[in-house]
């Protein structure tokens, strides 16, 4: 069990844009993994601006709520480590994810609403981890992200500028996956 507080800069990218930063940073090799979302028929959790997610790779998987906690985008992620080939939920009781759903009386039943697919490349640099993203939903559509998730925000925030004004791209920060999914499933 984890939690971690998340900032970072992001911005959507053409896929020009996504292959030309691919080639110019140290990313370590693609990895996939593939993400379901989940919410309460009602819509409990997206009225609380929250995102449960089950994420699965392919040596292990791991049920992460992320909530927000900050100004722009900081949130607090809790997140469960669980076996490999997990294709469901875990909560409980003793467990992070489940604790805070009982916490905050949710206990109506969860339900898979989307589901998306990434190949994800990372790059560690000094302002922090650099990520590039190429996700594909369950309407066939995709689109690339790039983000940066940082310590310190000045020096981040200067080097993601940096790395816009050194590609032409104009920031256009993008809905969240879980929104993405959910108007792509």
């Amino acid at each position: 069990m984890s939690t971690n507080i998340e900032r970072e800069f992001k911005t959507i990218l053409t896929a020009a844009q996504a292959h030309a930063i691919a080639a110019a940073y140290p990313f370590a090799a693609a990895f996939t993994q593939t993400n379901h979302y989940f919410d309460t028929a009602s819509g409990a959790l997206r009225q609380l601006h929250v995102g449960l997610r089950l994420r699965q790779f392919a040596d292990h998987a791991e049920q992460t709520l992320k909530v927000p906690t900050g100004p722009g985008r900081t949130l607090t992620e809790l997140t469960d480590p669980l076996p490999a080939g997990t294709a469901s939920l875990q909560l409980t009781a003793t467990n992070t994810v489940g604790h805070w759903l009982h916490s905050q009386g949710i206990s109506a039943p969860l339900t898979e609403f989307a589901v998306a697919t990434t190949q994800r490349r990372l790059a560690e640099l000094p302002a922090g981890l650099l990520t590039l993203d190429h996700t594909t939903y369950g309407n066939g559509r995709s689109d690339w992200e790039l983000e940066l998730e940082y310590h310190h925000r000045d020096a981040a925030a200067a080097t993601f500028q940096a790395i816009l004004t050194r590609f032409g791209i104009t920031a256009t920060p993008p809905q969240n996956k879980v929104a993405r999914a959910a108007a792509n499933c």
